[in-house]
């Protein structure tokens, strides 16, 4: 009798075991498959991802090549501008020189025909005039020359002893400068005042 009570206890005790083996067993398959699903899961939302990213990176692809179109466009037609403007520049600036040109050919023409040197230096004062007035309205000014020498706008071509006027001061021009925006297209060429002794002199001419 103890035997048998014996064994059902060992039996009893094999069963709960095995119960509690199984139920370890499904609580880990459950616990996996939870884990299969949740990494699922992240998979999709990966794939999602992914697929937002190559449809932005398709975009910006596509809108870089499009700016590059453009800017190459832009590229062109900027150059083309450029040389209309230089053209529409140069054909004003052919255009006044046309009107001053035939001008000088009616002086010569009358010359030719009449010996009234009034009427012909009245015609030459008259180009001169034209002259000038077609340089200032297209921007380009004469450098006034007043006072002492400047480098950035003059030249000295020659120098003058005299005590009348201070060192390095202006005292003659020979040749007129010209400005353009602020940039010297020809320094005017000058000559300068330099100290002399008092037993020297010199005349200006």
């Amino acid at each position: 009798m103890e035997e048998q009570n014996k064994n059902e206890k060992t039996k009893a005790k094999t069963e709960e075991k095995k119960d509690k083996q199984e139920m370890t067993e499904f609580s880990q398959n459950e616990e996996k498959s939870q884990k299969n699903q949740n990494l699922e899961q992240k998979f999709k939302e990966l794939e999602e991802k992914l697929k937002k990213t190559e449809e932005q990176a398709k975009k910006i692809s596509a809108l870089y090549q499009t700016l590059q179109q453009d800017f190459e466009k832009f590229k062109v037609r900027t150059i083309k501008e450029k040389e209309e403007a230089k053209d529409e520049g140069l054909l004003k600036i052919v255009k006044g020189l046309l009107d001053i040109i035939d001008n000088f050919e009616k002086a010569i023409e009358s010359a030719k025909v009449s010996d009234d040197v009034s009427a012909l230096s009245k015609g030459i004062q008259m180009i001169h005039y034209q002259l000038v007035k077609f340089l200032q309205d297209n921007g380009i000014q004469e450098i006034i020359v007043n006072g002492e020498f400047d480098p950035n706008l003059h030249e000295v071509l020659d120098t003058y002893k005299t005590n009348e006027y201070k060192p390095n001061q202006i005292v003659k021009v020979l040749q007129k400068g010209y400005i353009y925006k602020g940039k010297v297209i020809r320094p005017a060429k000058v000559v300068v005042a330099v100290p002399v002794e008092e037993e020297e002199t010199e005349d200006i001419t």
